[in-house]
């Protein structure tokens, strides 16, 4: 019986171990830290604070911050420190890992290190630079969805913090480490939940599996689905304003970026491609960066890692985390990892588990340390020498300064000066006039500015306001141009050796300071209207509020004269007109918070009678609405660019912009928006009923806003009958970058031998990664109203040309002869481009559609042409229909 019972007990138990399956085994810590060094018992363990081990679950960021809270608690060696806070509210934290001394004069030993970076200060001795640490800053996973870094920070943290013996102390006494273990916070939670969420109690290596397939937007971004790792330079969000202040705080002499690439990949370090570096950078720069390398090779060597470096990546755009410190006196190198994407992945180098790419991210944080710490004296004399040598560069360079102004504007000047000086970029007022560049114009004191090359910061200023179009190769990682004058639509001009003086140099500006706009009073009597000047950027977020508030908000359609406080004045086309009766004695005092907010210009009129133009109750002067735009994101939609364009409206002009799956567009009730904005995306897989719905939304008074890869999908399927468009001959209607075939024919229509080894060299050179190009506007169109001048700049990113139109009142610009202002776009892309459509405006029936070719709002940064989404929104409603010659 007894045994007929234990037999029962055995047959039980067994049916029930399914379903009593626990997780692979936990990787313990020496997995990842087996013979680096003792530990302090005293100081806890990530187990011990976590409840799991590191690579059994993808850390949370609350769990990140609580382990380093209770970490930094612990140990003497670690302190934490708040950088910021993300758009989500996520705290930024900063951990500083050194010896007890140096913490005991932390802040003389920043200073002192700082001091590096003056060249106007005493040379250091070798005896001074024997003395001074070094300082290294490790940051991780700024791609939220690359998270074996962040994974990886809290063991590197827990090996500062707890390990014993003369090797680590050592180090800590010759380096002072910066620990920043989420560089996006946001990112790294959205990845986080959805990795833990569609993980089962056996992990899936399948890479089909719901856990390795994220959905749209993925991790990868922040919060308003930003690319971080390309705003070090642009400074468009509070995580990269935080981090760079931090970098300027403490100018680190070795910058660790810790990534992840494709999952069939090894493990890439820098050096990257030397010729695709930017070529401000120093070569002594690579040499440091070769230097270092040899201690992840050899850690890698050891542990029998595959890896290589010198391909793939480059070092051209200084926006990157690991090419932003190469122009600041410092060593960025980057690292990318397989990535797992979940918690196990089948690859063609086998089985991996995220434990061990967050092991090789430990890895590489410990061989840069000691590479750091090996050459410590060797990257602080580099710092000074970086910074000495500024003053030779620049009285070598023909350029000795640029000018630049925003006439109208002062809000996008006060954007431009708290950019520069963010970088810590010397930068003055005008002092005296100056006539200078396109068309001789005037820079005058109080609205122009100069950016003096003989300066510290000499090679990251001269990368902001150069223009370049010569390279010394032409494949690019990232974009190949970004002057910021063309970005922000401003005027500007080069200072050579004859126009430069230092008598052009006026007071220094410090902090950057918002100036607000005014509110005059009327020249006399009563105030009948109140007139805003369009050309200040913030314009449409004045106009958004009133239009919420209920005001009744009209444009002047041509240019008038009126009658305020101090005289006649001009008003150009697209001033906004308010009549004092639209709130009573409240608009007055909502025009001032407005003009104090956003900085614009009100001027009060006593009559409705104008000298010159239409008077204000003119036909020309057209009653506005309050837009209520859709943006369409979802599967298939470009994640950067829906990104980009909500920030804008949501963020820089507070408009109410719903997000809506495109898949779920039939379902919706579209009668009641009045814009739908199209990014780039999948269009080929539109199925039928949507274009019919949209067709009918747009007939019925609808407006369509596509930009980039959406705008063929606009013209063929909402603008022409299905019936008049051509076939697309294999072309993506997302983002074309490729030729037609009929391009490459050789003579007699046969293509010639090519070298299959050169494909992807031949391939990049007609590629369009990021130029500066330039378009002739109608300043007459309402999408142009607030633009003072013709030709403008766009960003173009990519290769063939937007199908025009017939009419040719239907065009609101057109690339000129010459497009290419900077950046590399290839002759032949170039000769195709010429003269070719930027942007059409087309009613249909009682709707428009508005195509735009390229990114209006690239990236946040290009203020220049970003208004032309908010004039498709606010004035879209008012253009008329209008007829090409042959048909009148």
């Amino acid at each position: 019986m007894k045994h007929l019972s234990a037999c029962l007990a055995l047959f039980f138990l067994c049916l029930t171990i399914p379903f009593l399956a626990t997780p692979a085994a936990a990787a313990k810590l020496d997995y990842f830290l087996s013979g680096e060094a003792d530990y302090d018992p005293a100081i806890p363990t990530p187990s011990e604070v976590l409840g799991q081990e590191v690579g059994q679950w993808h850390l949370r960021h609350d769990q990140l911050i609580r382990y380093l809270e209770v970490l930094s608690e612990s140990s003497d060696r670690l302190t934490l420190e708040v950088q910021g806070m993300t758009h989500e509210g996520r705290r930024q934290v900063l951990v500083t890992a050194t010896s007890l001394a140096n913490h005991a004069r932390l802040e003389a030993i920043r200073q002192a290190h700082v001091a590096l970076s003056d060249p106007a200060g005493k040379a250091p001795s070798d005896a001074a630079i024997a003395a001074m640490p070094a300082v290294v800053l490790l940051g991780y996973s700024i791609h939220g969805n690359e998270a074996s870094g962040a994974n990886a920070s809290v063991l590197i943290a827990y090996h500062l913090a707890a390990a014993r013996g003369p090797r680590v102390e050592a180090m800590l006494s010759d380096l002072v480490v910066l620990i920043d273990p989420a560089l996006n916070p946001d990112g790294i939670g959205r990845f986080a939940q959805w990795a833990n969420g569609h993980r089962g109690v056996v992990p899936v290596a399948d890479r089909e599996s719901r856990e390795h397939t994220e959905g749209w937007p993925n991790g990868r971004t922040n919060h308003y689905w930003f690319d971080l790792n390309r705003d070090w330079l642009l400074l468009q969000h509070p995580e990269s304003r935080n981090r760079v202040a931090t970098f300027h705080r403490w100018k680190p002499n070795v910058l660790g970026d810790f990534h992840e690439m494709g999952s069939d990949s090894t493990y890439f370090f820098q050096p990257g491609v030397l010729s695709r570096k930017n070529p401000l950078t120093p070569l002594k720069n690579v040499e440091l960066t070769v230097a270092i390398a040899q201690f992840h090779a050899a850690t890698f060597d050891e542990a029998g890692q595959l890896y290589y470096s010198e391909e793939t990546f480059d070092d051209f755009y200084p926006g990157k985390g690991s090419t932003y410190p190469d122009l600041n006196g410092s060593v960025g190198i980057l690292f990318e990892q397989a990535s797992v994407r979940g918690h196990r992945m089948e690859t063609v180098h086998g089985r991996r588990d995220f434990k061990e790419a967050v092991r090789n991210q430990l890895r590489t944080s410990l061989s840069t340390l000691a590479g750091a710490q090996a050459h410590r004296r060797e990257l602080l004399r580099y710092q000074n020498d970086f910074y000495r040598g500024t003053a030779a560069l620049a009285a070598k360079d023909p350029v000795r300064g640029f000018v630049f102004a925003f006439p109208h504007d002062p809000v996008l000047a006060f954007r431009a000066l708290d950019l520069l000086r963010s970088h810590q970029i010397e930068v003055h007022a005008l002092a005296k006039e100056v006539r200078l560049g396109e068309g001789e114009f005037l820079f005058k004191p109080g609205e122009a500015y100069v950016v003096p090359m003989a300066q510290p910061q000499y090679r990251l200023a001269r990368s902001l306001f150069e223009r370049r179009t010569e390279f010394e190769d032409s494949t690019f990682y990232d974009v190949s141009t970004w002057t910021l004058p063309l970005a922000f639509g401003g005027r500007n001009a080069e200072l050579g050796k004859a126009d430069f003086s230092r008598e052009l140099l006026g007071e220094a500006i410090g902090q950057a300071v918002l100036p607000p706009g005014a509110v005059s009073d009327a020249s006399e009597g009563a105030v009948y209207a109140y007139l805003i000047d369009p050309r200040g950027l913030l314009v449409a977020r004045s106009l958004g509020s009133l239009l919420a508030e209920g005001h009744r908000v009209s444009v002047s359609t041509r240019p008038l004269t009126a009658e305020v406080a101090g005289g006649r004045r001009r008003f150009p086309v697209g001033t906004l007109v308010i009549p004092a009766t639209s709130g009573c004695a409240a608009l007055r005092g909502q025009l001032e918070q407005l003009a104090q907010r956003d900085g614009i210009e009100v001027f009060a009129t006593h009559t409705g009678r104008t000298p010159e133009g239409g008077d204000l109750g003119s036909p020309s002067v057209i009653p506005l609405t309050l837009p209520r735009p859709l943006l369409v994101v979802g599967r298939g939609m470009s994640v950067s660019e829906a990104g980009e364009l909500w920030y804008l409206l949501d963020h820089h002009y507070g408009l109410e912009v719903s997000l809506v799956e495109r898949d779920r567009l039939v379902d919706v009730d579209l009668s009641a928006y009045t814009h739908l904005l199209m990014v780039s995306g999948e269009y080929d897989e539109v199925d039928e009923e949507l274009v019919t719905t949209l067709r009918r939304w747009v007939r019925a008074g609808g407006i369509l806003v596509a930009t980039r890869g959406a705008t063929r999908f606009a013209r063929e399927q909402i603008v022409l009958d299905p019936s008049e468009h051509e076939e697309a001959h294999g072309v993506s209607m997302d983002d074309p970058q490729q030729a037609s075939p009929e391009d490459d024919l050789g003579q007699e229509g046969v293509l010639p031998l090519a070298r299959y080894a050169d494909y992807d060299s031949e391939r990049a050179k007609q590629l369009v990664s990021g130029a500066i190009v330039e378009a002739q506007l109608d300043l007459t169109h309402p999408l142009a109203f607030g633009f003072q001048a013709s030709p403008i700049a766009l960003f173009r990113t990519r290769s063939l040309p937007m199908e025009g139109s017939e009419n040719p009142y239907e065009i609101v610009a057109r690339y000129t002869e010459e497009p290419r202002l900077s950046g590399y776009i290839s002759p032949r892309n170039r000769a195709r481009l010429a003269g070719s459509v930027a942007i059409t405006a087309v009613r249909v029936e009682e709707g428009t559609v508005v195509r735009l070719a390229d990114n209006p709002f690239f990236r946040s940064f290009w203020y220049g042409s970003s208004r032309f989404v908010l004039n498709a929104l606010f004035y879209g409603p008012i253009l008329e229909q209008t007829l090409p010659p042959k048909r009148w």
